[in-house]
């Protein structure tokens, strides 16, 4: 009510304003021309202020003006952001216990920093590298830095990611996925991606990745690259025909060719295939033919009829390395040996945890079960048929913070089974 009253008032005085200064006596002060225009001017914005509708329509300037503010705005939140024009320190850390059959009990610890750097919207470097402590045969300990990941990655389009360095190879799931330690739901690692792997886990090269949509809710990705590859090992006798992945650097031409191809019907389910091809012998050892293939499935469901979640992950891994003779001339004292050199293993693992419960402090637990194998030649330098099952149970005490007790069975044809019991500790930084 007193805008609508001010703004009659001031349009009345501008309508009899002239009227006025001609009636009135000489001696009052004369009402200048910009004193006018200025009080029409405010009358005006009352107006539009009162009635919106009759203001003015914007003009393209004035459309330009506000997109330039809203993209200033844009900019200011962008450079705010973690990640985004800055360095951003991440990782995981773990410590923990292990008594094993035949074996010394022992703690231990590690802690794996990771460095993200995103320059542009476009680009992003990250590397990292694994601190812990190692034992030799002699028990001599020492601490321990190994460079895990160091590449460049260059975002094409919302289709694909292209770049190069030292990288997590996308071969299964396990290491690009869930190993570490406030992911993985066990205190160690399945047999194939453990002390004596057959599958790889990071390599120097140069790879492609992308994900594009399938039908309405599912989903393709892939991963393709090209490395320097594992290496065969000839002279060890304890080892000889196995693949070498810690060593990155290429001992001949040939370089490994690899991907992956993944397919998520719906969001909470994958499959996987991998294949890795390479020559991974040396320059002056025959020529080898190594193929690498692996399936993986992952399902996460919620079931409402047992008040929780199961998360189910199985993967399996073949390594076909072609026959060859190792030391033929018994130079090293281990040969001539000649065997079939086919490897496999793999995991299935279930979990269910209580996420419907009543009960706050029971739906932080999980109980989880594993079973994992390896097979190795009989007949090579240290093979063995190897079968675990491992029962833990986990406490999550925030959802990157989990103290995980299991107990592992242990069966070997062999050497001696070696039974253990393992509690860790694991948190995301």
């Amino acid at each position: 009510m007193r805008r609508g009253a001010c703004i009659s008032w001031m349009a009345a005085l501008v309508f009899v304003a002239p009227a006025i200064l001609r009636a009135a006596p000489d001696t009052q002060p004369a009402v200048s021309r910009e004193e006018y225009e200025s009080l029409k001017r405010e009358v005006e914005a009352l107006r539009r202020q009162s009635n919106p509708a009759a203001a003015p329509a914007a003009t393209a300037e004035d459309v330009n003006d506000l997109d330039r503010q809203i993209q200033e705005l844009k900019e200011q939140v962008h450079r705010a952001v973690p990640g985004t024009e800055h360095l951003v320190i991440a990782g995981d850390a773990a410590v923990g216990f292990v008594t094993q059959r035949k074996s010394n009990s022992t703690f231990f610890a590690q802690v794996s920093p990771l460095f993200l750097w995103e320059p542009t919207d476009r680009l992003l470097f990250e590397a990292a590298f694994d601190l812990g402590i190692n034992t030799d045969a002699n028990a001599n300990s020492s601490t321990s830095i190994d460079l895990t990941i160091a590449n460049a990655s260059y975002l094409v389009n919302d289709y694909l990611a292209v770049g190069g360095g030292l990288f997590v190879v996308p071969f299964g799931v396990y290491h690009n996925h869930f190993d570490p330690p406030w992911i993985n739901k066990f205190p160690d690692d399945p047999l194939p991606f453990g002390d004596n792997p057959i599958a790889p886990n990071s390599e120097v090269g140069i790879f492609a990745r992308g994900a594009v949509p399938v039908l309405s809710q599912s989903k393709l990705t892939y991963d393709v690259y090209l490395t320097n590859g594992p290496q065969l090992i000839t002279k060890d006798p304890n080892a000889a025909g196995s693949l070498n992945f810690h060593d990155f650097t290429d001992l001949n031409n040939n370089k490994a060719a690899g991907g992956r191809i993944g397919f998520l019907p719906m969001p909470n389910i994958e499959l996987g295939y991998s294949l890795q091809f390479s020559e991974p012998n040396p320059t002056k050892f025959r020529d080898v033919h190594a193929i690498l293939q692996a399936a993986d499935i992952n399902w996460r469901q919620e079931v409402r009829e047992i008040q929780g979640t199961l998360d189910f992950r199985a993967e399996w891994i073949w390594s076909n390395v072609q026959q060859a003779t190792y030391d033929p001339k018994g130079a090293l004292g281990f040969g001539p040996l000649t065997f079939h050199n086919y490897r496999s293993g793999g995991y299935v693992q279930l979990g269910y945890r209580p996420t419907l419960a009543p009960n706050k402090f029971l739906r932080n637990f999980e109980l989880v079960t594993r079973f994992d194998a390896l097979t190795t030649p009989l007949s090579s330098p240290g093979g063995e048929h190897e079968r675990r099952y491992t029962f833990g149970i986990d406490y999550w005490l925030t959802p990157s913070a989990v103290l995980k007790v299991a107990y592992e069975v242990d069966d070997r044809k062999k050497g001696p089974d070696q039974n253990a019991l393992l509690v860790q500790f694991g948190i995301g930084l």
